[in-house]
């Protein structure tokens, strides 16, 4: 490790005494704390099991790498309404509204509003979309009450899910049929004129068990943007046992919809931000077949396909005006529409020129096609996952590919081993390597070492080397607006491909604690880490001339120019001090540093603070009956810088939600419940300077028949 790669001293020497005093304080909390009522039958906060770091089942301590685990419990209590809301109780990640429907999800900063190195997946279905370089959090056919748990991979998981988890992984597992109500039914009503519907059934026959979900959600987003969306949704889930050595698993889903986007920033007033309806259509198709060979070999098959079409609303001409005007001209314009004569035919040129132009560019469709075969084998001491993958990534649209559609096809070797000679140290091993047809390859790998000091200690190390593929849109995205039909003169070169990026690349050091407590349910687990990333994929802003368009113009092009380097501190704590309350604490240090680079030929790159220094969350329940639940959350988010959003400053954020629940039968269920968001307010900004995040309420009523 190079001196400049390591944390100075004196900051690592406040690390630890922060961390100490803070983890000593805990402690004698809980020591202090009432635990005269735990009763073993009690719902129990142990380290789970996990599946997504390897790819095999294993014990949390077993693991190569941090992870979180948010259960039903957590989902329940937080008062979330969206998925990445609830990615805000994982220590170490920055989730924004980047307006009231559009969401951000990244870890460890050094992102704009597409997030693109955070691999998002579905019961294993990737759904990190090529045409955007990143999942469309609004498209997912999903509703919370279909999720049994998230588990979240703090740190690089590329050696075992491929490019996309170059920093971090999300699996949301998915409630599996058999425990499921036999029908429920949920409202949800508030702010932004809320209005959410979902419907659930489930069944069985002589093979296995199914569930249909179906939603309807709308609101009208803030006042001052009407950034609103509509969406409609259905999906599938069934598993089946045809034989005893076979397990078949099918899911499907279809989402409709529309959404508001755009840039809620202006340089001088909100008046020239320019917002457009997005539609969308997505749907999906998911197949797993596990059939076992012996007792110690399973094989393994899965295969997947993802559609996601956008459709943005073409901009009228005064969206052109907002876009291509500075302020003071364009309400001159409005003042004196007479004075602009030449530029309104020569914009209105341009939209009859160029039917294909859409202001925000989220236009386009994309498809995504998978399969996969691995076979696990377990022994003793030995578990090994090994096997081989196909993808192929399709992208359509004039908007970002003016060369006509583009594709890629992948092919990945990947192989995982999970070694245990003794009950005290478990080795993890782990390597991929992936090769795009006429394209990069990329190898990966990872070592980690867990020494298990006492059934309740484990200390992790961990070391891996990754590289991430560039994504369709890095490489192939291409947009240009012409003057006239015939396309022989250029208005605007926007954008260029790359298709010689190279794979950027993350060395990755982590060392780990993890601590069950033997008093009271509950656990630590605390990460150090430093992550240096090179040959990033960054946006260069380079000269362009044109025989047709002599003007001074710069055109925008990917480049593996970027260069920055993550290092600090990560902890969860989480606790049952007695039967009705438990609590989870989550605490980051991160200190992102980046290596000054050119933006173009004249500016260089230069921001700092591209993740915020500290950053926390405080989730707490309590059930002081048996048919009352009560619970408080709190957010806090050091000052930082968004890409696309620029400087945001710190924040606090106060949750609070309250549940009562009847019983109506035997058979038959219903809770209300209250959920208060930004409680103690005021109101702030996650990402644009005009979205701003007040106090709002949220009454939900469920209803479950068994």
């Amino acid at each position: 490790m190079s001196e400049d790669s390591l944390m100075p001293h004196h900051k690592v020497n406040k690390l630890a005494l922060l961390l100490t005093g803070l983890t000593s304080f805990l402690y004698a909390a809980v020591v202090f704390a009432d635990i005269s009522h735990l009763d073993e039958s009690a719902f129990l906060i142990d380290i789970p099991m996990v599946t997504s770091a390897t790819r095999l089942s294993q014990h949390q301590s077993d693991a190569p790498v941090s992870m979180t685990v948010i259960d039903r419990a957590t989902i329940t209590a937080s008062g979330a309404q969206t998925v990445p809301d609830l990615l805000r109780l994982v220590p170490g990640f920055q989730v924004a509204h980047v307006n009231s429907n559009k969401y951000a999800a990244t870890y460890h900063g050094y992102s704009d509003d597409f997030p693109n190195r955070l691999e998002v997946m579905i019961d294993g279905r990737s759904v990190y979309m090529p045409l955007i370089s990143s999942p469309d959090w609004t498209s997912l056919a999903l509703h919370l009450d279909d999720i049994e748990r998230i588990e979240v991979i703090r740190g690089s998981n590329t050696a075992t899910q491929g490019s996309n988890a170059f920093l971090g992984a999300i699996n949301i597992i998915t409630r599996h049929p058999a425990a499921e109500a036999k029908a429920s039914a949920s409202v949800t009503l508030g702010s932004l004129d809320t209005a959410n519907s979902n419907l659930r059934f489930s069944g069985n026959t002589s093979m296995g068990h199914y569930r249909l979900s179906a939603a309807h959600e709308e609101n009208t987003g803030s006042k001052l943007f009407s950034d609103g969306a509509r969406r409609s949704y259905l999906n599938f889930s069934g598993s089946f046992a045809p034989t005893l050595r076979d397990q078949i698993d099918l899911r499907a889903g279809i989402d409709r919809g529309h959404i508001t986007i755009g840039s809620l920033k202006a340089p001088e007033t909100f008046n020239s931000v320019v917002t457009q309806e997005r539609e969308y259509h997505s749907s999906f198709q998911h197949i797993s077949w596990e059939h076992i060979i012996n007792p110690n070999t399973t094989f393994e098959l899965t295969g997947y396909r993802n559609q996601l079409t956008l459709s943005e609303a073409p901009p009228t001409l005064d969206d052109i005006f907002r876009s291509e005007l500075d302020y003071d001209d364009y309400n001159d314009w409005l003042e004196n529409p007479a004075a602009f004569a030449l530029e309104e035919a020569l914009f209105q040129q341009l939209l009859d020129s160029n039917p294909s132009l859409r202001v925000l560019s989220e236009n386009g469709s994309t498809r995504q096609e998978d399969l996969q075969f691995s076979i696990v084998h377990q022994q003793s001491q030995t578990s090994t996952s090994t096997g081989l993958g196909y993808r192929r990534d399709t992208g359509k649209g004039d908007t970002l590919f003016d060369q006509g559609d583009v594709h890629s096809t992948r092919f990945r070797l990947f192989a995982n081993s999970v070694i245990s000679p003794s009950q005290a140290y478990t080795i993890n091993l782990g390597a991929m390597h992936e090769k795009e047809e006429s394209g990069p390859a990329a190898t990966s790998g990872r070592a980690a070492l867990s020494l298990h000091i006492t059934p309740d200690v484990t200390l992790r190390f961990g070391l891996s080397s990754s590289e991430r593929l560039p994504s369709l849109h890095e490489r192939y995205s291409q947009s240009t607006i012409y003057f006239t039909p015939d396309k022989n003169q250029i208005f605007d070169a926007i954008r260029r491909p790359n298709p010689d990026l190279e794979p950027e690349h993350i060395l990755s050091r982590e060392a780990g604690l993890l601590y069950k407590f033997s008093s009271m349910p509950g656990y630590l687990d605390l990460r150090i880490f430093n992550e240096h990333i090179t040959k990033g994929i960054a946006t260069y802003r380079e000269a362009f001339t044109d025989e047709l368009n002599p003007s001074d113009q710069t055109i925008r092009v990917s480049k593996n120019i970027a260069d920055w380097q993550n290092q600090g501190a990560e902890f969860q704590l989480r606790l049952q001090p007695t039967n009705s309350f438990w609590f989870l604490l989550n605490y980051a240090y991160i200190n992102n540093t980046a290596k000054t680079f050119a933006l173009s030929a004249d500016k260089p790159f230069t921001r700092t603070q591209l993740a915020p220094r500290h950053s926390a969350s405080l989730l707490l329940n309590w059930q002081p009956r048996p048919d009352i639940n009560l619970s408080a959350s709190h957010y806090f988010v050091d000052q930082m810088h968004w890409l696309e959003g620029d400087d945001r400053d710190t924040y606090n954020r106060t949750d609070l939600r309250a549940a009562k629940h009847w019983t109506l039968g035997p058979q038959t269920q219903a809770e209300l419940s209250l959920t208060v968001q930004n409680a103690l307010g005021p109101s702030y900004q996650e990402f644009y300077d005009y979205h701003n995040f007040d106090r709002r309420f949220f009454i939900q009523f469920r209803l479950k028949y068994h």
